[in-house]
């Protein structure tokens, strides 16, 4: 009796313990939520995302399918369809073993039979990743093919990948999808337009959280999401990426950004941005610095300092202005400023227009002082009007917080803000900001906001138009404007005495910009290294590019602008005259970097000539102005059809001009006069820091910048 109570309190105790276990086991495994997993739920399927194209129609990222495939074997539960299966099975673990591999076609057939025979697991793992032509492939197989995944088991499960076609070009404008984070780029800026809307389906989950169709039909089906088309020119960007990687491993630079701009539309037609690994030393697109880094712009800022200058209408461009030796200090307590041309007793006497053209931080701070020093609030409401300071408000997140003063109560204003202001410090401004600015000013006085794409597209159909977007109607007078225009084109052209002369050297175009060479600021304070910058237009009387450069910490071969940045902006112009002819319309002719007859440096008379003679090179003689002096030097100008050597006066007793000459003729003149040389960069000389024509001092260094 005992021992029929014991027997039926253990019977009692077991089925009590499965009830526990079914509870827990529907407490803590997802498989059993809402009563009954098994069920089929109403789940929401994500609609295909939509593609980001360029302005050519060239593919810049799309989603491309991919698919893991899994096998529920339990679908096998006939008798008949058992016997269709093992017949099959050969010729399936056979088409296994060649798309799939992994092991071979008796290995196959085995895991298949083993799977089906064990019954137990409905989620069998067969390949991931798969493509959609292999997905093509893989439903053709024996067994598979005709049947859907309720009769032959096999199911495919979608797993869109985002890829990029030509990454890494402007690969962080375009940006990253993140479902589940934070994305950016065009891919943040204009996700509901690519994100489409989501369908509805009958799901069934099969293991842990995975879902599968329960049915081969949409409740409502997914809607895909919108094509964007940028504004970005494939060539133009790839172009703009290779000019901008060789000068940044050419000077070892920390990082670099070239930005191009249409000047009428605004459109961004190419954005590059290359950033050192510091462990490494590899390039990557792993900021956008065009976009998000804010800095000081140095001497590029200059042209907004002398357009609030000449706007109060107090000051001219034929204006003179003492800069003496080039040295300045604006007031007690403030660090002196110089000129490059300090060490060599200065400019002297400008006209404020030859400020800007020789980028004289001396002059600019004084004229900036002789409007603005009694009352300053006046410059920083100058500066507000023009729209300095404020954000353009593109489409792209992660625009830079341009920095500048508000009002002279700040704590942080001081009596040397205005004229550290005026050369481009106490003020930050992202390159991209600087090339809206500079765009302006060839857009005649229209602030754009640059635009990164210019239509939401369904196939080929143009859906939404994304118009240009005026911020402001002019940023200046008329008068202002084709003075800074004037300026803007005397700093580069050939010849002439701006920081940008040789840049454009023997090119069919006008360029109108300026060099920007600053001090690079360090977290906490101070400075460490420099940054090279050059902004501008081009061509100059009929514009229709803006392009932005800016360099980090060159450490090598120079860092000026002229020197670091204005190549990237040349090898930009180039292709834009060569592959666009409307161009031509500046007046130039068909672009010809490399002509049929030499360019030659500039140099002694006797070695070219007997050069030319032994190249078979046709060449002229001009002797005009030279009277009956022997000849010993010429400069050397290359026509169509003939070069033209022109005889070059050299005083035995001034400095010589040395630049076109190769550093050997260069050092031989200089060190004749006494004077030590220091060089920097490669090629022929592009500039020096003593000026022609002054009475030379023995010992005294001169500084040559070749390229």
């Amino acid at each position: 009796m005992a021992t029929r109570a014991w027997v039926l309190f253990a019977c009692f105790a077991l089925f009590g313990a499965g009830i526990v276990a079914r509870i827990l086991l529907v407490q803590l495994d997802p498989q059993y939520e809402a009563g009954n997993a098994m069920l089929p739920q109403l789940r929401t399927i994500e609609p295909e995302r939509g593609r980001i194209l360029s302005a050519g129609g060239h593919l810049l990222a799309a989603s491309v399918p991919r698919f893991d495939l899994h096998w529920d074997p339990t679908v096998i539960d006939t008798k008949s369809e058992e016997t269709e299966f093992l017949a099959a099975l050969p010729a399936l673990a056979d088409a296994c073993h060649r798309e799939f591999g992994k092991r071979n076609a008796a290995g196959w057939r085995d895991f298949l039979l083993d799977a089906h025979r064990n019954g137990k697991s409905r989620y069998v793992s067969i390949a991931r990743n798969i493509e959609w032509d292999r997905r093509i492939t893989v439903e053709a197989f024996p067994w598979i093919q005709g049947k859907g995944q309720n009769q032959s088991g096999f199911m495919f499960t979608e797993k869109p990948r985002r890829d990029k076609p030509f990454s890494p070009l402007a690969n962080r404008t375009i940006g990253l999808h993140r479902p589940s984070g934070r994305s950016v780029g065009i891919e943040a800026a204009y996700n509901s337009a690519l994100s489409g809307r989501a369908g509805e389906r009958w799901m069934r989950r099969i293991h842990g959280n995975y879902w599968i169709p329960a049915t081969d039909d949409f409740l409502r089906s997914p809607e895909p999401g919108l094509d964007v088309r940028t504004t970005l020119d494939l060539r133009t960007q790839d172009v703009a990426s290779d000019a901008l990687m060789a000068q940044v491993n050419k000077h070892e630079a920390e990082w670099g950004c070239a930005v191009v701009m249409e000047v009428k539309t605004g459109n961004v037609v190419a954005i590059a941005n290359l950033t050192r690994d510091p462990e490494t030393g590899a390039l990557s697109e792993s900021y956008n610095h065009a976009l998000g880094s804010a800095v000081e712009p140095g001497s590029t800022f200059k042209l907004a300092s002398l357009m609030a200058l000449l706007e109060t209408g107090q000051i001219a461009p034929q204006d003179t202005l003492d800069t003496g030796d080039g040295a300045y200090r604006p007031a007690k307590g403030c660090s002196r400023m110089t000129d490059t041309s300090h060490p060599q007793g200065g400019y002297g006497p400008l006209r404020l227009e030859e400020v800007f053209e020789r980028s004289s931080n001396v002059g600019t701070a004084m004229a900036a002082q002789q409007v603005f020093g009694e009352d300053p609030q006046a410059w920083l409401d100058a500066l507000a009007e023009i729209g300095i300071g404020t954000k353009l408000g593109v489409e792209l997140a992660g625009e830079g917080q341009p920095q500048c003063h508000n009002s002279t109560a700040e704590r942080s204003w001081s009596a040397c803000s205005l004229t550290s202001m005026s050369i481009g410090y106490e003020v930050a401004m992202t390159p991209l900001q600087t090339a809206a600015f500079y765009n302006a000013i060839a857009a005649d006085g229209r602030l754009i906001r640059p635009r990164f794409a210019d239509a939401l597209l369904d196939g080929n159909k143009v859906v939404t138009e994304l118009p240009t977007v005026i911020l402001k109607d002019r940023i200046a007078s008329r008068t202002t404007l084709s003075s800074l225009q004037n300026m803007m084109e005397l700093v580069c052209a050939p010849d002439g005495h701006g920081t940008a002369e040789d840049i454009f050297r023997h090119r069919p175009y006008q360029v109108a910009g300026k060099t920007g060479t600053a001090r690079a600021s360090i977290p906490g304070g101070g400075y460490e290294g420099h940054r090279a910058s050059f902004v501008g237009y081009f061509p100059a009387k009929r514009p229709a590019f803006t392009i932005a450069v800016v360099i980090q910490r060159p450490s090598t071969a120079g860092y000026y602008g002229g020197v670091v940045a204005a190549p990237v902006f040349r090898a930009i112009a180039d292709h834009l005259y060569g592959t666009r002819p409307a161009l031509a319309g500046d007046g130039g002719g068909a672009l010809a970097i490399t002509p049929r007859l030499p360019v030659s440096m500039n140099g002694h008379f006797a070695t070219l000539q007997a050069l030319y003679a032994e190249l078979g090179v046709p060449f002229l003689v001009d002797t005009t102005g030279h009277g009956n002096q022997s000849i010993t030097h010429v400069a050397a100008k290359t026509e169509s059809h003939h070069v033209t050597l022109s005889a070059r006066r050299i005083a035995e007793d001034t400095v010589p001009d040395v630049r076109g000459m190769s550093l050997r003729d260069a050092l031989q003149l200089l060190e004749h006069r006494g004077l030590r040389v220091d060089i920097q960069g490669r090629g022929t000389v592009r500039r020096q820091s003593l000026a022609p024509g002054t009475a030379p001092i023995d010992g005294q260094t001169i500084l040559l910048e070749l390229s």
